[in-house]
């Protein structure tokens, strides 16, 4: 995957238009909703991010089309058997904390995403990925500057990443064929 989304070109993004969402939650709630909605279109989530957008306006125009942009490469992401999905959120070039607390934003949004519909689910896997969400989306990201927590928070966020993986895997498995094991030999 060549086409990455910047965190820090994106973050500002819906400061141009009317919500309360932080560009990592609204990223969360995009990837949570996907996880249950397999349909799922750029109006749905808009529809849950936003209060109103007046595409009239060149600002707000211009907004859309970037929230588009990370609709499509999430989607994107998601759905790529190479596991370059990334979560929205500030990279390791910025403070720690602002880190930790778009991680926190991230995974309060997803489980946002996740609770628009209806979690059909009874693996356990994906049922304590979802609880360990919550437990990170509860955080103190007060986190001190030092190298055990970059590395502690590095952790996390890949546990994250994966989890998002996992969890889509569980409610939505590949459309892939499955090549049974005798076919192999």
């Amino acid at each position: 995957m060549n086409n990455q989304l910047d965190y820090d070109s994106l973050k500002s993004t819906l400061h141009k238009l009317n919500t309360d969402d932080t560009i990592s939650s609204a990223h969360g709630i995009l990837c949570g909703f996907a996880c249950v909605k397999p349909d799922l279109n750029l109006d749905d989530w808009l529809n849950e991010i936003l209060v109103s957008i007046d595409l009239s306006n060149i600002t707000e125009k211009s907004a859309h089309e970037e929230l588009a942009q990370i609709f499509n490469e999430t989607l994107s992401q998601l759905n790529d058997e190479t596991l370059e999905f990334q979560l929205l959120i500030a990279d390791e070039d910025s403070r720690l904390g602002e880190q930790a607390n778009t991680l926190i934003e991230w995974c309060q949004g997803y489980l946002v995403g996740l609770g628009l519909q209806k979690v059909s689910t009874t693996d356990d896997d994906a049922l304590e990925m979802i609880k360990d969400f919550s437990e990170i989306s509860k955080l103190d990201a007060e986190l001190l500057d030092n190298e055990q927590n970059a590395q502690d928070l590095n952790e996390i966020i890949e546990f994250v990443r994966m989890g998002t993986l996992l969890i889509q895997e569980t409610l939505q498995p590949s459309k892939q064929d499955y090549i049974s094991p005798e076919t192999l030999h």
